[in-house]
């Protein structure tokens, strides 16, 4: 299995089991706790940081006009793959450069982190984001 299929499917069962467990709660809601996006290299995601530093949903969640997303908006998604990047950014999408997830993200995040916010820089190490694989557990 290709690698790039291997990511969209980790990335899609762990959304959609954090999906289910929101929707069954009654809608999509603000994840509480970090988020892993799985791949060769992972990374993690504290989203309770981003909320505290002011940021709303809209900074990194956009419609598929390019429209900043509220968390009305979110709320009423009937499921998160909608809030996925490659939902629109995928081959077909005009911008060669913003097809990958991983290229997204880097763009996106890496803009962010080095203009800041409420006078904080963001980090823009790789070790920063990216998690060391724990060779011990890898495989199990």
């Amino acid at each position: 299995m290709e690698k790039r299929t291997k990511l969209a499917l980790t990335v899609t069962l762990i959304c959609g089991l954090a999906s289910g467990l929101a929707l069954a709660a009654g809608g999509l809601t603000v994840p509480t706790d970090d988020i892993t996006i799985a791949g060769k290299k992972p990374v993690r995601f504290p989203h309770s940081t981003h909320l505290e530093l002011g940021l709303d949903c809209g900074s990194c969640h956009h419609d598929g006009n390019h429209q900043p997303r509220t968390a009305e908006d979110i709320g009423g998604l009937v499921s998160v793959d909608q809030l996925r990047c490659v939902s629109c950014h995928n081959d077909d999408f005009q911008n060669k450069e913003l097809q990958k997830e991983k290229d997204i993200f880097h763009a996106r995040c890496k803009e962010c982190h080095a203009q800041g916010i409420n006078g904080k820089k963001g980090p823009t190490k790789c070790s920063d984001c990216h998690i060391k694989k724990n060779k011990a557990v890898e495989g199990c």
